[in-house]
């Protein structure tokens, strides 16, 4: 499995980018950072995005992913999400005032409409093209789903954006083959407060979620805000865990 992280910040500037990942070239996770770092021949490969929850840092470059492909000879892109992330994300963005429900859409090229909108039902596993896509819940301050991809005989798990959670920890444990989770730190620690009061994580409780996770692979933290990037960096190190690393804007192969 390749993991293509395009953006791995909760905030953005010049040399950082907003939260998007790519697997293997043509599954996305998030879609704050798709069309700003991807050319239109990448795009055109893109088959599927996952959105974890409708914050504008997680959604950015979505509509002109999909205005994009309305140029293109390609395939329906797929959204997947929570139902409820779902429903948000088609009244206050796809809703023809911020931005045209492309599903209702026909191509000029094909005739069909280049977007189509799948709804999950939480812990349902749902197949794709191969693949295997899980919603789990997470706690934050709107409704808000992780996901668990199976692909290829791996696993990996991403929360979004989460405070303090469980559900997605103990399905994390059953799964197998589970090759990397990536999950958040927002803010430094000195900023706990903050951090819980807007359903987020610091390097402190990143740890304590560490401790509900029993598998054996490495653990990112992404969505680092900025100007807090190097104390959030730091405090994640000097964690006692070897599985704990900060996710960085690069290639991994897992």
């Amino acid at each position: 499995m390749r993991l293509k992280v395009l953006g791995a910040y909760g905030a953005s500037d010049a040399e950082h980018n907003l939260t998007g990942y790519l697997l293997d070239d043509w599954f996305a996770v998030d879609a704050g950072t798709l069309t700003s770092k991807l050319s239109f021949a990448q795009q055109a490969r893109i088959q599927g995005v996952f959105i974890t929850h409708p914050h504008a840092d997680h959604v950015r470059d979505l509509p002109h992913l999909i205005h994009n492909r309305f140029s293109q000879n390609t395939g329906s892109l797929t959204i997947f999400a929570l139902r409820d992330v779902m429903d948000l994300l088609t009244k206050n963005v796809f809703n023809g005032v911020v931005w045209p429900d492309f599903s209702s859409i026909g191509s000029p090229l094909s005739g069909k409409p280049i977007v189509q909108y799948r709804a999950l039902v939480p812990g349902k596993k749902v197949a794709f093209n191969g693949i295997s896509l899980t919603a789990v819940p997470v706690d934050h301050q709107i409704p808000a789903a992780g996901v668990i991809v199976e692909m290829g005989g791996q696993s990996i798990v991403f929360t979004g954006d989460t405070g303090p959670t469980s559900e997605i920890w103990k399905r994390t444990n059953k799964t197998e083959n589970v090759v990397a989770v990536v999950t958040e730190a927002s803010f430094p620690n000195d900023q706990q407060t903050l951090a819980d009061e807007t359903a987020h994580l610091t390097p402190q409780s990143f740890g304590d979620e560490l401790k509900k996770i029993t598998t054996d692979a490495p653990v990112y933290a992404s969505h680092r805000k900025l100007p807090f990037e190097r104390d959030i960096e730091s405090q994640i190190k000097n964690l006692r865990d070897r599985r704990a690393r900060v996710l960085l804007e690069k290639n991994y192969t897992l």
